[in-house]
């Protein structure tokens, strides 16, 4: 979409925020009733903004709200792992309508890049996405559109936005699989409407999401957020990088399952059996959980010192083990929050694993719509 900077202020507003009255859209925005008409004027014949007619017998002439029509343009999203890829097609209001998982069948650079080609093939629609957002771990930079290493894939300065882009047709762009999540919590999720808030997510890793006055921060070649390796307590268990203590060895769900097994005896306990044994109350087990939960509300409350966010979400694929840590995640961010800030805001938002996929759509949308 070629919008101007006030026409694109006008429509994320709605897009996040709608339907809103043009009062409202004004008043937010510091526009002119004039100024506001001028902008929305085409972006209505054109389709993107609708009028929503307010209830039926309403007194008085009613102020009609503006909202953006979701069926005007879709987007594809693409995470990679390092055996599969999750794809999505999703509405302009970053609603998924489609999704396909496909095994990736080796890492070779060309291989995958067809793979995701047939993905976004696969995706039904009537019309072709205007643009496909690719995210995957590691550091990527979208100024120069290249994976500048990816441990997963093996992969090393690859650049895959053109590759995607020669494949398909289609405008692509990449993000950290993180940052592309954060993007979608920030416009439709647990954050929507937040301007400072922090993502962090617990799976077979541990990322952070940081958007700051409404910009999402990427850092230096993309290296924002790096929280895995943060230390908690120097005597604590060892990550598989060698580091005693370190966030990764409290809280990844593989460090959690190594040290149950270690602890119980069990070589074969999985990640979820063990989360059970301590719903259940068992002891080790609590204990181990109960510590991931202290882990957690440390680094919680170190990011809140941080940035002062609005909010923290919480999120990844092993989050639900919150529920069982949940009071030991609470005891820490109480200690570790600054004594003068106000109590930090958490939110758990569920997770499936398709959400990856969705962040990365809604990355093709906020390069469509050219926003950083």
């Amino acid at each position: 979409m070629n919008l101007s900077p006030a026409a694109r202020a006008v429509f994320v507003e709605l897009l996040v925020h709608g339907p809103l009255s043009r009062a409202e859209v004004a008043r937010r925005l510091e526009l002119s009733p004039s100024a506001l008409t001028k902008l929305t004027r085409p972006l209505l014949a054109e389709g993107f903004l609708v009028e929503e007619p307010g209830p039926a017998g309403a007194p008085g002439r009613p102020s009609v709200p503006l909202r953006v029509e979701p069926a005007r343009r879709a987007y594809a999203g693409v995470k990679l792992t390092d055996s599969e890829l999750f794809a999505v097609r999703t509405d302009l209001g970053g609603a998924v309508t489609a999704e396909v998982r496909l095994p990736l069948e080796g890492h070779e650079v060309g291989r995958v890049v067809g793979r995701i080609a047939e993905a976004v093939a696969l995706l039904p629609g009537d019309e072709p996405p205007a643009a496909v957002g690719v995210s995957l771990a590691g550091p990527v930079s979208r100024a120069d559109a290249l994976v500048r290493h990816s441990p997963f894939l093996g992969w090393r300065e690859v650049p895959l936005a053109g590759l995607v882009t020669a494949a398909t047709g289609l405008p692509a762009v990449l993000e950290n699989d993180v940052r592309a999540l954060t993007a979608a919590v920030h416009w439709f999720g647990a954050a929507a409407g937040r301007g400072t808030f922090a993502l962090v997510t617990i799976g077979e890793g541990l990322g952070c999401g940081i958007v700051v006055d409404d910009r999402l921060v990427v850092g230096t070649a993309g290296m924002s957020g790096q929280i895995g390796h943060l230390a908690i307590d120097d005597r604590g268990p060892i990550c598989e990088r060698g580091h005693r203590g370190c966030a990764r060895a409290y809280l990844a769900s593989p460090s959690i399952r190594r040290t149950a097994r270690a602890a119980l005896d069990r070589p074969s306990l999985t990640f979820e059996q063990a989360l059970d044994l301590a719903r259940q109350g068992d002891p080790v087990a609590r204990r181990i959980f109960d510590e991931a939960g202290l882990a957690l509300g440390r680094i919680v409350a170190t990011i809140a010192n941080l940035i002062g966010p609005e909010v923290v979400v919480l999120s990844g694929e092993a989050v639900h083990m919150h529920e069982v840590c949940e009071a030991a995640f609470e005891t820490a961010l109480g200690e570790h929050t600054h004594w003068t800030s106000e109590p930090v805001e958490v939110r758990v938002q569920p997770f499936a694993f398709t959400e990856w996929a969705r962040g990365a759509a809604v990355v093709a949308l906020r390069h469509d719509l050219g926003v950083a």
